[in-house]
């Protein structure tokens, strides 16, 4: 019992964090800049980030073999690049709410992968607690859907692909385990190689966005989200490892959630009385899917 209540009081600190960078993210590409200008920084600041970490934690050199590498190819195009480049473009056309909204999908995505996978029983109380999820996500966003906006639609499956990025990785990296690898050195690791690759192609096109430079609110506001991303990342991988990819997807649920709230707080942004009905259900569906053994995977 104590080991399953400290993973969800894990699950809610990791939830509530990552829905406060939903409004920090909609105020970041608040004054135009580049999709792809923007990862970098993130990108950036988590290298650095988690360089100190493992300074502070006197781990100067991680392991590079192949296996490594496959998990920093994964985590960075999974988990980065892919699922940020598709988030931060699709913020410029919805809201922030509705943003935290799709990131509830990661369940929805993950949970069939395990079972096709063979990773994970079919439990009717686990189902029933995952379509409960579902039920909130349709009772938020269909009175807020447009049926004659075609554009706002499109955006919305655009920014599905990004949850269902999230759950691939997760999946994955629940199935492979971290190797020889911690939390830390792997997302920083990922890091690493995503700056490789994104950077000369941020300098190329003139996407670069200047840090010597006066910050304004969406300098301050990405910088911030970024530290939280870094670390909130490490936790969801460590969560992941501990109780399985479903479990810790059900995150996104608590990401929703606060991120509603933030958005309202923070934006101003208004919402029905649909939303507080969804949350109850998020709610009941977090308890009911909860990890039944631990699987912690070195």
């Amino acid at each position: 019992m104590t080991m399953r209540f400290n993973l969800t009081l894990v699950l809610i600190v990791v939830g509530v964090s990552w829905g406060l960078t939903a409004p920090l993210s909609k105020i970041a590409v608040s004054t135009g800049h580049h999709y792809l200008g923007l990862l970098i920084w993130q990108i950036i600041v988590m290298v650095l980030s988690l360089g100190i970490v493992q300074a502070i934690r006197r781990k100067y050199f991680f392991s590079l073999s192949i296996n490594s590498f496959l998990r920093f190819g994964l985590v960075a195009l999974m988990g980065s690049l892919l699922p940020n480049s598709i988030m931060y473009k699709t913020y410029f056309h919805l809201q922030s709410g509705v943003m935290s909204i799709l990131i509830a999908m990661v369940p929805m995505f993950a949970f069939p992968l395990v079972l096709v996978l063979r990773m994970e029983n079919l439990e009717f109380k686990r189902l029933l607690g995952v379509l409960l999820g579902a039920i909130a996500i349709a009772l938020i966003i269909l009175p807020q859907l447009n049926l004659t906006n075609m554009g706002q639609s499109g955006w919305i499956a655009f920014g599905l692909l990004s949850p269902l990025c999230y759950a691939i990785e997760g999946v994955w990296i629940n199935k492979i385990g971290l190797a020889t690898l911690d939390p830390v050195e792997l997302v920083l690791g990922s890091s690493i190689l995503g700056l490789i690759v994104l950077l000369p192609v941020t300098l190329l096109n003139g996407y670069w966005i200047s840090p010597f430079v006066i910050w304004g609110p969406a300098e301050i506001a990405l910088t911030i989200s970024s530290l939280m991303h870094s670390l909130i990342y490490v936790s969801y991988l460590w969560l992941i490892g501990r109780a399985g990819v479903v479990f810790a997807s059900q995150t996104s649920y608590i990401c929703t959630a606060s991120g509603v709230g933030f958005a309202m707080l923070m934006l101003g942004e208004g919402y029905s009385i649909y939303i507080w009905g969804a949350v109850v259900l998020m709610l009941i569906g977090l308890i009911m899917v909860r990890p039944t053994k631990l699987i912690y995977k070195k």
